[in-house]
């Protein structure tokens, strides 16, 4: 539903700038107008059939005024072109997401994507970054200490948490992105047409939402985030969130505890 309505906002901005295009023709047209009929006022007024200019400056401002009446519609007629490309963008883009991901396995205790759909979703997802040559921010949450956490509180517990963590995943992201079951406590979000900015918004987003939820406050979320670029093998994309967040858990860790986990 929020993806929805960011769409509709992005369509009816899209509408807001295709309107301003026609006011400024407009505009130039009128201005256009009203200058020849104060050129050519005084001759219909009094019929003079002959008309001279004494002075040397008025053929060069209309001159200009036909000139920039040129360009304008030269320039709305790009503008609106690609106002029209963009939407069309926008509308495709969309479903083909959503016809897309109809056919992906789901994992039957989160309901996001099942870990079997990865290298379909990835080779999906970056040959639509290379056909309409968008952007791609894959960003992926792991579970701090998630053993440890089925320990004291039970796998029942922990399943909870998982739950509830997927379904806060897929409340902050948008109805584009697509979130999936990476590992037993990871969890591998899509980010479409996002770059690393995007990512970490989306990630402080999620952070913020998680203890709103009675079940992951006090959880700690590990995150790495790495960007698709054309060309790249897919997988490494995915490998590079894995490195990113394995160096941002150690950054956070104090030495003893960074010992204690890699025993």
């Amino acid at each position: 539903m929020a993806d929805g309505i960011e769409r509709r906002a992005q369509l009816a901005e899209l509408e807001r700038r295709a309107w301003h295009l026609w006011v400024l023709g407009l505009a130039i047209t009128g201005l256009l107008i009203i200058a020849l009929l104060a050129f050519f006022y005084p001759a219909v007024r009094w019929g003079v059939t002959h008309i001279e200019s004494r002075h040397e400056i008025l053929p060069q401002l209309l001159i200009g005024l036909f000139t920039l009446t040129i360009l304008s519609g030269v320039y709305i007629v790009t503008k609106q072109r690609e106002l029209n490309e963009l939407r069309n963008f926008i509308i495709g883009a969309s479903e083909d997401v959503l016809s897309g991901r109809e056919k992906y396995p789901r994992d039957t205790l989160t309901g996001v994507l099942d870990r079997s759909a990865l290298p379909a979703v990835l080779k999906h997802e970056c040959a639509r970054v290379d056909r309409y040559q968008t952007s791609l921010c894959l960003a992926l949450f792991d579970v701090r200490d998630f053993s440890a956490l089925n320990e004291t509180q039970g796998h029942l517990a922990g399943d909870l948490i998982l739950k509830e963590l997927a379904a806060t995943l897929r409340q902050t992201a948008r109805q584009t992105d697509a979130v999936l079951r990476y590992g037993p406590d990871q969890f591998l979000c899509f980010l479409t047409g996002t770059q690393l900015e995007g990512g970490q918004g989306f990630v402080r987003r999620a952070q913020t939402a998680c203890p709103l939820s009675s079940h992951l406050r006090g959880v700690l979320l590990d995150f790495g985030l790495s960007v698709y670029q054309m060309g790249v093998n897919p997988e490494a994309v995915a490998a590079s969130a894995e490195r990113d967040l394995r160096t941002r858990r150690a950054a956070s860790l104090p030495p003893a505890a960074e010992s204690a986990q890699a025993t």
